[in-house]
């Protein structure tokens, strides 16, 4: 079992080998102030973080595990969906330049069996609700707190 999973992170970062490097920094990066364009640099667009679907890889500095089963999706007007391992969740987002500020989430009411899953859905939730920031970089998205700590790293 524990070579499969190695096997399957090298195929994973061989394919993509960015995501070695994805959230691979406590702090997110600066921006200052620059036009990157869209493929490379840190930004505070909106475009560059919209429409996407997102993977997060650390809450609060805890790496999630790669089968978790979160994910994060903001739309251009501010449509708000994703998973938590355990349920689906919807809602709003009010997003400018750098500012991003998730509105009450609905979320579906499932239980999952394993009470890690439920921790990590708590914890995700929970940051989620926290976050005030976003700066996105070709090393992830990275999501803090009005006091500037990392809530979520995502990929």
């Amino acid at each position: 079992m524990d070579r499969l999973v190695a096997l399957s992170l090298i195929a994973g970062l061989a394919l993509n080998p960015a995501l070695a490097l994805a959230c691979n920094q406590p702090e997110p990066p600066r921006f200052d102030g620059g036009d990157p364009g869209l493929e490379g640099g840190v930004s505070i667009s909106v475009g560059r973080i919209a429409d996407l679907i997102w993977v997060p890889l650390l809450i609060d500095g805890v790496p999630v595990p790669e089968d978790a089963g979160l994910s994060l999706k903001i739309g251009f007007d501010g449509t708000v969906t994703g998973t938590t391992g355990c349920n689906r969740f919807t809602g709003t987002a009010e997003m400018d330049a750098g500012e991003l500020v998730f509105g009450p989430l609905a979320v579906t009411e499932m239980a999952c069996v394993e009470p890690d899953r439920m921790e990590r859905e708590a914890a995700y939730l929970k940051a989620l609700g926290e976050v005030r920031w976003f700066v996105a970089a070709p090393e992830g998205l990275w999501l803090s707190r009005e006091d500037g700590t990392v809530a979520v790293c995502l990929w």
